[in-house]
């Protein structure tokens, strides 16, 4: 008895590399379908008011002590402004904030004036008399003064030392003042009420500690707001509602464009019949707040970066737009992937079939995943580290051909170490400090799908590292893990099939098996 290589089975490889385009090609078409919303009418389509910041260009933030807006900046903002809103909202009056309320007084527009209230008693000191100084010189412009937000969430402040800065507020200035702050902190420390003209709260149902599905979260904004009006009974002012357009899904609440029309356009609709005074987070996007929150933080924006509305307040609404680039795409990878085919000298037509099918699936996630990285990525070095796995991915993509009869052991080696402890810290991070984290699906899609099929073909391709079996089990524990803490979340799910998927295929390719001698 010897041990006889095994045969490949290129047609089940090129089987899975089939179902596996024509998921992600229905999901696409999906994705590109107009959906039928509710249509608001035009006199309600104008926003009541919208938060303002203007640091939507890259590397601007307010957390540069440096940075300046421009008087003109300004200007050419609140212009834009004027033509979706009646009144902007502030939340400092610094770094040449406090420009707006002389400026919006050209276009028309009132302002809710921020005075940012943190840790530090001198800046909080600086900031609050700016503020005071500004609604006192423009009360033809101001609606209010909003002295501190979510300061008790942050417990920058007691709520003791917020009440002394709202009496001093009231004492100096004859605009109405008043505090924001989330619906549950309001409810924690109701006596701050009495020492406000109004209640600004804020409802944000993807952030809840229970999020909201779509379908559900103005019946819950709604629900929010008859609680809050009958424990504080004071008049109310939505601070803060809105809907991101990107980012992590938590639980049953999805980021996407669609969504953020659908619940903007439903509670437009809701703030007429309930008679709300509301202001909408926010008008432009604010790249800064990937930082803080993910990248979910980025996207809130009525407007994208570049001013451009990202829907409309009637008819249809698409999440996607892709036009054409997946077919293009998909045909510029099948060609690739038989060129790769041909260079590794892969013998038959099944295997020329599977190469080419697996480079058409290669070329349609190609764009899906610039776009991701795009968005993900927040700094250099998070762009050369998410990078290095995706080329790694691409890498051990090109390799496998080469690596069927042997050859190319070494380059294979260094890209599924890279995949692995990409795959490895991804379910980690996601375990322990997953709330601000996504899925990287899209950046392992590929190596799954190839890896999964090339153990269900019998191609053993893989070389062995000792470090695999640690940075499967790492990689499937902490993808478990982040499952089970949102169970209800489908993303959460399909990270856990994908990783198991891979892991699986990375562990048992190594592996050969004996086939049996003939007699």
């Amino acid at each position: 008895m010897t041990d006889l290589p095994r045969a490949p089975h290129w047609a089940r490889y090129a089987l899975i590399h089939f179902l596996a385009l024509a998921l992600l090609a229905g999901w696409l078409w999906q994705r590109n379908q107009p959906h039928a919303l509710p249509e608001v009418p035009a006199a309600l389509a104008r926003l009541q008011c919208v938060s303002y910041a203007p640091y939507y260009r890259p590397g601007e933030s307010p957390l540069q002590p440096d940075f300046k807006v421009s008087r003109e900046r300004i200007d050419a903002d609140l212009e834009r402004l004027a033509k979706i809103a009646d009144c902007v909202r502030l939340y400092s009056v610094d770094q040449g904030l406090d420009q707006v309320p002389l400026l919006a007084a050209r276009h028309h527009l009132k302002v809710l004036v921020g005075a940012w209230i943190g840790g530090d008693a001198a800046k909080n000191e600086v900031e609050l008399t700016r503020a005071i100084a500004l609604a006192n010189e423009h009360r033809d412009v101001v609606r209010g003064l909003i002295v501190g937000n979510e300061v008790l969430l942050r417990r920058e402040q007691t709520p003791e030392a917020m009440l002394t800065y709202l009496e001093r507020a009231q004492r100096e200035t004859a605009v109405p003042v008043t505090y924001a702050d989330v619906w549950e902190f309001w409810l924690r420390n109701a006596p701050l009420a009495q020492h406000v003209d109004f209640v600004t709260v804020h409802i944000l149902p993807y952030w809840e500690d229970e999020p909201q599905p779509i379908g559900q979260a103005v019946a819950h904004v709604a629900a929010v707001m008859a609680r809050v009006q009958a424990e504080l009974g004071k008049p109310l002012l939505i601070g803060e509602t809105g809907w991101p357009s990107a980012g992590k899904q938590r639980d049953g609440s999805r980021p996407g464009v669609t969504e953020q029309a659908r619940y903007l356009r439903e509670f437009l609709l809701a703030a007429q019949a309930h008679g709300w005074q509301y202001n909408v987070i926010e008008a432009f996007d604010q790249p800064w707040k990937r930082l803080l929150e993910g990248t979910v933080g980025g996207y809130w924006g009525l407007l994208d970066v570049d001013g451009q509305s990202k829907f409309a307040w009637s008819g249809a609404q698409a999440e996607r737009t892709d036009g054409g680039l997946p077919l293009i795409a998909g045909a510029a990878g099948l060609l690739l992937g038989v060129l790769i085919a041909l260079a590794a000298r892969v013998r038959g037509s099944a295997a020329l079939l599977a190469c080419a099918l697996s480079g058409m699936l290669a070329g349609v996630i190609a764009p899906l995943q610039f776009e991701y990285l795009t968005l993900a990525c927040r700094s250099g070095i998070e762009w050369a580290a998410l990078g290095a796995v995706a080329l790694a991915g691409w890498s051990a993509w090109v390799l496998l051909p080469f690596a069927v009869d042997g050859r190319a052991a070494r380059p294979m080696s260094a890209a599924l170490r890279v995949l692995l402890f990409g795959l490895a810290f991804s379910g980690l991070v996601l375990a322990v400090d997953g709330r601000y984290r996504d899925f990287p699906f899209l950046l392992f899609l590929l190596p799954a799908a190839q890896f999964g099929a090339a153990l269900w073909a019998r191609l053993d391709v893989t070389p062995r590292l000792p470090e695999t079996r640690l940075f499967a089990a790492i990689a499937l524990t902490g993808s478990a893990i982040a499952w089970l803490a949102d169970w209800r979340n489908p993303q959460a799910l399909a990270w856990f099939a994908l990783s198991a998927v891979l892991a699986g295929g990375l562990l048992r390719t190594a592996v050969p098996a004996r086939a049996e001698a003939p007699l």
